[in-house]
């Protein structure tokens, strides 16, 4: 099962709460920072930050750094884990301690890249696509193929594309918290529900205000105390409706920004006729069943 259109929206990362009166448990730092070049070259580390997720695992706790970057480095190609993600391994400063972690859980900095998440300036939109992947960015992959004498770094890098679980034709569905549905889409489906629920409800009269309270970035935000408990009424309805889940997509191919030289691995991704240009790795979850 797939999620909501609406708590797709809701819940994504960017946003401190959810429906305006309840924390986002999604909520990632990394979103809303701001991160500069680099003075140092990526020579002998990289720069990766890591998601919220990743500390669940009790030896990457101290990974999560409130969206913080962490120099990393020693990098070494894992292969893949029992989920079929790709791992990579690395140590942080003087520590002799190696983490590993896998492509679902990290994000990639280059020295050149500079990130501007001010919330005047944010698009949910190209918040991801902003970053790099650790696996396809030249730097990170020269570092890894040091760490593996045996291996070439044409060697490396097709077996990390040989090892890359998003090929085309693979089935996906939207990752709970870091996937953003299409704006116009997500609105003309609640415009439209919103006027079932009111006809279905004898409400017709609450229609321009609930309309406006979906509409707000976070719903209840805007919702006067009289207009809040409609809100929980929709939900509840609009929560048991097959029309209300977003559709399972499958992966065309790649997007036609992905380089080396920065190392961006994003996806040309078709969820239920509305195809998503770029979506990050991160966005998505592969699965087998619908």
């Amino acid at each position: 099962m797939t999620h909501s259109w609406y708590s797709l929206a809701d819940h994504f990362c960017a946003r401190r709460s959810s429906r305006g009166h309840v924390e986002n448990t999604y909520f990632e730092r990394c979103v809303i920072r701001r991160y500069n070049y680099a003075h140092t070259a990526d020579t002998k580390s990289i720069r990766l930050i890591f998601l919220r997720e990743a500390g669940n695992d009790p030896n990457n706790k101290t990974l999560i750094r409130n969206g913080r970057f962490i120099w990393c480095k020693n990098l070494s190609y894992e292969g893949l884990n029992s989920a079929g993600l790709r791992e990579v391994s690395f140590t942080i400063g003087k520590g002799k301690k190696r983490f590993t972690i896998a492509e679902n859980l990290v994000l990639c900095l280059p020295s050149n890249t500079y990130v501007n998440n001010n919330s005047f300036l944010r698009d949910y939109d190209k918040i991801f696509p902003s970053f790099s992947s650790v696996f396809y960015y030249e730097k990170a992959q020269r570092l890894m193929a040091k760490s593996s004498p045996l291996t070439s770094l044409e060697g490396l890098a097709r077996r990390i594309e040989e090892d890359c679980p998003y090929r085309p034709g693979v089935l996906v569905k939207p990752r709970m918290g870091y996937f953003m549905p299409n704006r116009e889409k997500l609105s003309d489906q609640m415009d439209t529900l919103a006027s079932e629920f009111c006809a279905q409800h004898f409400c017709r009269d609450k229609f321009p205000d609930l309309k406006n309270a979906l509409a707000a970035p976070n719903a209840a935000r805007i919702a006067t105390q009289a207009i809040t408990p409609l809100l929980d009424r929709f939900f509840l309805w609009y929560n048991t409706l097959s029309t209300s889940e977003h559709p399972y997509g499958i992966i065309l191919g790649k997007s036609r920004e992905t380089s080396g030289y920065t190392g961006r691995e994003l996806y040309r991704v078709n969820f239920g006729g509305t195809i998503y240009e770029q979506v990050h790795p991160i966005q998505m979850e592969i699965t087998n069943e619908i």
